[in-house]
């Protein structure tokens, strides 16, 4: 059975579904949405998992250590969020070089596909994938680019014109 919480962030509330493996999605919820607050849960992966966030939205976490159930998840989709899962803090790639490490040279549609529809928001940090101008480009989070933006923020990168400043 899966259940979900809703978590107040520093960013807005994050919804985190859960299933006896791990987490199975997180996004953040629209500013006008009800919330009914959860089902049923108080776990210690639920603990753990909004610990986790409240120190990466402070800056004190650098690196998320949460079970993810990857299950539901094409293979390829699969293979680009874990690699993408594997970006450092403060570090960025371009969409061509994750499609590269994804095993798709050519992917790098297929590797912004995959990160567009990441079911782990934040943990595993798509918004460290730009363009190859250094521009940012699509991110389907509530909150778009203005989110992505905050988020590389947070990890010490400037962003000016929708570019991110080597």
């Amino acid at each position: 059975m899966e259940t979900y919480k809703d978590i107040t962030t520093a960013i807005g509330t994050i919804r985190a579904y859960f299933s006896s493996v791990g987490l199975t999605n997180i996004f953040l919820l629209n500013e006008d949405e009800t919330t009914p607050g959860d089902n049923q849960l108080s776990s210690s992966i639920l603990k753990e998992t909004k610990s986790q966030l409240e120190r990466y939205l402070t800056g004190d976490l650098k690196k998320f250590d949460l079970p993810l159930d990857w299950s539901g998840l094409t293979p390829f989709r699969q293979k680009a969020l874990k690699e993408t899962a594997q970006i450092p803090w403060g570090e960025l790639i371009t969409y061509g070089e994750l499609a590269m490490r994804a095993g798709s040279y050519r992917g790098a549609r297929a590797a912004g596909g995959a990160l567009a529809h990441n079911p782990f928001l934040i943990v595993v940090p798509c918004h460290r994938v730009i363009g190859s101008d250094g521009a940012l480009h699509g991110f389907s989070a509530q909150g778009g680019l203005k989110l992505k933006q905050r988020l590389l923020e947070l990890e010490g990168h400037q962003i000016i014109n929708n570019r991110v400043v080597q």
